[in-house]
């Protein structure tokens, strides 16, 4: 699967942009809102992609940042949402919809288009709880064993901010395994 992409913008429109490699390869991008304002016809540009294939089509979706990219993964997740209109609630200021989100502003929510107003509260349920709204990077200590624990409880449905919480006092050198069993039993 495409990953990321580095290379000359040749096309620009409104729905997609046509990304140059160095090796020759042209590939059209649906790009978010904050990678099209980035993009300039024959500049050089990177843009975090995540692919989609389906029975008949392979897509190609650009993003300006990993979180981005990240953003947009949970939305489709979501049942009734589907890429085209991720792409949309992903190029909003990210903090708003975010925050939209946690308040259950359904209100907000349906102003994006193609967003109605059962989706907004499907998408307020699945979502509330499970986006992280801090700027901030984890306060866990950045190593294997916190992001295989962190990420093993995310899989699992736990929320980033509890996970931080709960693992924020483990000892720093803890197995992945000993920080998974702290947390299930702090949490039972």
């Amino acid at each position: 699967m495409i990953g990321l992409l580095h290379g000359q913008i040749t096309e620009i429109g409104a729905k997609e942009i046509l990304i140059l490699t160095s090796g020759g390869v042209g590939y059209r991008v649906m790009p978010a809102g904050s990678l099209l304002a980035k993009c300039k016809k024959n500049a050089t540009i990177t843009a975090e992609i995540l692919t989609i294939v389906r029975e008949n089509e392979i897509s190609l979706y650009g993003f300006g940042d990993r979180s981005e990219r990240l953003l947009f993964e949970k939305l489709i997740g979501v049942s009734g949402i589907g890429p085209k209109t991720a792409l949309q609630m992903v190029s909003i200021p990210a903090d708003q919809f975010m925050m939209a989100c946690e308040n259950g502003d359904v209100s907000f929510l349906t102003r994006i288009p193609g967003l109605g107003k059962k989706t907004a509260e499907r998408l307020i349920i699945e979502l509330r709880g499970k986006l992280d709204l801090s700027n901030e990077s984890s306060t866990l200590p950045q190593n294997k064993s916190f992001t295989e624990a962190s990420d093993a409880l995310e899989n699992l449905g736990y929320d980033k901010h509890t996970i931080r919480k709960i693992l924020a006092d483990a000892p720093a050198n803890a197995s992945a395994e000993d920080l998974v069993k702290r947390f299930l039993s702090s949490n039972a």
